[in-house]
């Protein structure tokens, strides 16, 4: 098998991430909180700007893995900017290929974010939201740490269907 690399994201892959997170959000419309719809009106420059911002940062990142130069993957990590919740940080947004699934390249993706949220100074619990019916997303998230601390009922309207999440936290230093 080929190798998989996990590197940060920047202005230079704004065409394939937004490739990949359009297709992310016609093939799975249930598991973002946005749509195809409205992804696809951004620009290529509203996306390299956005990616470039996020490289800029000290607390952010977007994370692409990628198999014989092609990003099959992504993740991104935002931490919280005001001063009582600065402790906190959240996942966003991640999606592997479907051709590509079950092969530890989402587990790949979700060490490094841990790993790069460790090094965040002060940063002691990192967040997410999934969707309760996907199944594959909540067990890999529970075998990394993360324990669910609730269900938002009914957060997304999807085809006429309501969809709950479970709110999953990993902490990072003891409570």
């Amino acid at each position: 098998m080929a190798e998989i690399t996990v590197r940060p994201l920047n202005e230079g892959d704004a065409r394939d991430f937004q490739d990949l997170r359009l297709r992310a959000l016609k093939e799975h419309p249930e598991a973002f909180s946005s749509t195809y719809e409205h992804a696809s009106a951004y620009s290529l420059q509203f996306v390299a700007d956005r990616l470039r911002l996020t490289a800029e940062s000290p607390y952010n990142f977007t994370l692409g893995a990628h198999l014989q130069g092609k990003l099959i993957g992504v993740v991104g990590f935002i931490r919280m900017t005001r001063e009582a919740a600065r402790h906190r940080g959240q996942i966003w947004g991640m999606y592997v290929v479907s051709e590509e699934q079950g092969k530890g390249i989402g587990r790949s993706l979700l060490i490094d974010t841990i790993e790069r949220a460790r090094s965040l100074s002060g940063l002691e619990q990192i967040e997410l939201e999934v969707v309760t019916r996907n199944d594959a997303a909540r067990q890999l998230y529970a075998s990394l740490g993360f324990e669910s601390c609730g269900i938002n009922p009914r957060t997304r309207l999807v085809g006429g269907e309501y969809l709950d999440d479970e709110r999953m936290v990993l902490f990072l230093q003891g409570r």
